[in-house]
């Protein structure tokens, strides 16, 4: 069995009774609830069954589409439907650890210890369901690293993937939240799965951004066929719009956007709605904003997972030559990184 996070509110509402009534049973001990930021959330056994671990990375070299919070926020959904979710910092301005509150981080710990000393971080527990390899400032050496090595290592490119193989049989859905940037850290985390997640701002430069992503993303692919470690097809497995307005050129970017994804085949999600003062709240919180903010943006998350599992995950399970080239999963009792 696995467990499943949702707000008291929306369990409430599951089993048709007042919210109020459902405080109630909590404070009576009735239900098992523990309160993330703001809000009360209910933890409750689900029957899931398995499926192959899947791993994606959040890849874009334009700054400000979200990337980050969009790795905390989407873990999070899938954490709380059940999913075991690692996410791993790749990024030198380890925002996404800073934002979980993770500050006092060993080199060791992170994608570092990996490129210079070929060990394999141990994740950190952070929420239900959820676990994080963290990022450090000198991550930033890894780039000269890489370059001052990739002679003598060339597998050095490759190395974050094979450590993240191993992962799959403990995690579900593990997320690599990459730098803004084109260069070889950018590169060891696009490389490290089953292909992209763009997320891209609603704007002039955040569509300008986006052949520039295509074409580095078919690159990858095309390195990953030619070691035979892939043979999917689009290696962008979804795109999604984020600080949306709601205004008429909005809805205009969105629709030049929606063109662009179109040539190249890769499913659209829900666009989410610009809330500076929400993601501020989740940032001094170190929680995710769906523990921060209102239904709405509750309702928002749930959209995008629901979007998530129909046209990203389950695609990618039923994808031959993708689930075939990964591991086995654990079997039903075996050990995990909770264990």
């Amino acid at each position: 069995m696995k467990k499943r996070i949702l707000s008291l509110s929306r369990w409430a509402q599951e089993r048709g009774i007042h919210y109020t009534k459902a405080f109630r049973m909590m404070q009576d001990g009735a239900i098992d609830a523990q309160r993330f930021g703001r809000n009360w959330f209910v933890i409750e056994e689900v029957d899931i069954p398995e499926a192959p671990g899947i791993i994606l990375t959040l890849f874009t070299h334009a700054g400000g589409a979200g990337k980050t919070s969009l790795a905390r926020d989407l873990g999070f959904e899938m954490a709380s439907r059940g999913q075991r979710v690692l996410l791993v910092d790749v990024d030198p301005q380890a925002n996404l650890s800073a934002w979980f509150g993770v500050m006092e981080v060993q080199e060791e710990e992170t994608l570092l210890g990996l490129l210079e000393k070929n060990l394999e971080p141990t994740p950190r527990p952070i929420l239900q369901n959820l676990d994080l390899i963290p990022g450090h400032v000198e991550l930033a050496r890894g780039e000269l690293l890489v370059g001052h090595l990739a002679a003598q290592q060339p597998d050095i490119l490759f190395r974050l993937r094979y450590a993240l193989e191993k992962q799959r049989n403990h995690y579900d859905l593990i997320l690599v939240d990459s730098l803004p940037s084109l260069g070889s850290l950018a590169a060891i985390a696009g490389l490290a799965g089953d292909g992209l997640l763009i997320p891209v701002e609603l704007s002039l430069k955040g569509l300008q951004a986006l052949p520039t992503v295509f074409s580095i993303a078919g690159r990858y692919a095309d390195s990953l066929r030619r070691m035979r470690l892939w043979s999917g097809g689009s290696f962008v497995r979804g795109i999604i719009p984020t600080g949306t307005d709601r205004t008429a050129s909005g809805r205009h970017i969105l629709e030049r956007l929606s063109q662009m994804v179109d040539s190249i085949g890769a499913p659209l999600s829900p666009s989410l709605v610009r809330r500076p003062a929400v993601y501020r709240a989740a940032q001094e919180a170190g929680m995710p904003i769906q523990t921060v903010g209102n239904e709405e943006v509750v309702a928002e998350y749930k959209a995008l997972g629901d979007w998530f599992v129909k046209a990203v995950l389950q695609p990618l399970e039923n994808q031959e030559g993708v689930v075939a080239s990964r591991t086995p999963r654990l079997k039903a009792g075996a050990c995990s990184p909770r264990s």
